[in-house]
């Protein structure tokens, strides 16, 4: 017998590589499409940028302060809309019982900014998409009376990450495969992967999907050795996120606008088990930190903090630091793209969502490329070999900074 005969083989319609919001929002609506699908990671599912994200579901708003909706606010505007539906159970990809922390975010301006603000959410643009806010109606951290911006309600919401990995992973929880680059290998051919050899097991897929976030640079890499996506390249946008663990019982969804057409600064609330709440802090902060060290970093938010909340006590709040890295198709000047992103050559396509939000937007891209392919569903894989190891889920990187489990 030889040793062909003797390796299992499974023939899969569709392998995705990656276990992150792209690579589980795709293996969720393929199989509701009837295809046979695999999942491999290399690590954690939802371990690097998901995990790491803020949950955070906009709409573009944000983006508009430069005084018109941009092309990237106009390809996200719909976004919240599809998230809510697919959390109804009315969407391609079903996110029934995902926790939402937030229904509503806010965006609140110094005084400085103010009038500003004031003149450009009066827009007709912008009419019935935004609410300006009676002080009654502002969030407890903003609640003191020396707080002298201006508040607004945005109709974006915030969703809980890791919830939203618990209800992506239960429906294929048996699909998604643990890879281990140290003993697992990929072949490659001229029209895209052959076959995957994962401890002892051999995937032979009719179509590959990479989604492996910051891993689809070396799979890019291993493609264009086989001549496939001659012209495609990545590129990681590094942020430096803060976390501060506190008591101070004041949950905050929001962005504050300083003199830029950017986010200052963008607060989003975590709870851990003892209790305690986590402020994770990004916008401005986390892009300009890049150039700091850890602890400039970390004194860098202590004064954004006193600074835009003078009246709370963040004396005895515990502070970390996270570094992110986005991935992403390449842009020119390292520009943040305006879309979700994916391409096909022959049996390939590669893919990004560019941002959580947009996981919807992916969906249809991609559901578009592989009618292209005329991929048709193929018959059940049955019962997957013992030898497949499963990947195992990721943690909220919260939990580990501050020595939660």
């Amino acid at each position: 017998m030889t040793d062909s005969a003797r390796t299992p083989t499974l023939t899969p319609d569709i392998l995705i590589f990656g276990g992150g919001i792209a690579g589980l929002w795709l293996i969720n609506r393929l199989r509701e499409r009837g295809y046979q699908c695999l999942l491999l990671e290399t690590g954690t599912l939802g371990g690097a940028q998901t995990l790491a994200s803020q949950g955070i579901i906009h709409g573009g708003l944000k983006y508009a302060l430069g005084g018109g909706l941009s092309s990237e606010s106009e390809a996200i505007a719909g976004m919240p809309d599809r998230w809510r539906a697919a959390i109804d159970g009315r969407d391609k990809v079903d996110l029934s019982g995902l926790r939402v922390l937030a229904d509503t975010q806010n965006l609140w301006s110094t005084g400085s900014v103010a009038s500003r603000m004031t003149s450009f959410f009066a827009s007709k643009m912008l009419r019935g998409r935004i609410e300006k806010l009676k002080r009654d109606q502002f969030p407890s951290a903003l609640a003191d009376p020396r707080f002298k911006g201006q508040v607004y309600r945005l109709d974006d919401l915030v969703v809980d990450t890791e919830s939203l990995l618990r209800v992506l992973v239960t429906p294929v929880r048996d699909q998604l495969l643990r890879f281990d680059p140290s003993r697992d290998r990929l072949h490659w051919g001229d029209t895209g992967l052959e076959a995957a050899e994962i401890n002892g097991v051999r995937i032979q897929p009719r179509l590959t999907i990479l989604a492996a976030g910051e891993g689809n640079a070396g799979l890019l890499a291993d493609a264009q050795k086989a001549r496939l996506f001659p012209r495609e390249s990545a590129q990681s946008r590094p942020l430096k996120m803060v976390l501060v663990k506190h008591r101070l019982g004041h949950r905050l969804y929001a962005h504050c606008i300083g003199a830029s057409n950017k986010p200052r600064l963008t607060v989003t609330t975590h709870d851990l088990p003892d209790g305690d709440l986590v402020w994770y802090l990004g916008g401005d902060l986390a892009e300009r930190g890049v150039d700091r060290t850890d602890a400039e970093q970390i004194a860098a938010a202590r004064a954004e903090l006193d600074t835009l909340f003078p009246w709370l006590d963040f004396g005895d709040a515990r502070f970390a630091v996270m570094d992110v890295a986005r991935a992403e198709p390449r842009q020119q000047s390292l520009a943040k793209p305006d879309n979700a992103y994916a391409r096909r050559d022959q049996d390939l396509i590669i893919t990004w969502p560019t941002k959580l939000t947009l996981a919807p937007d992916l969906g249809d891209r991609v559901d578009a490329l592989v009618d292209q392919h005329g991929l048709t569903p193929g018959a059940p894989l049955g019962e997957l070999p013992d030898a497949l190891p499963r990947a195992a889920a990721g943690q909220p990187h919260w939990y580990r900074c501050f020595g939660e489990h």
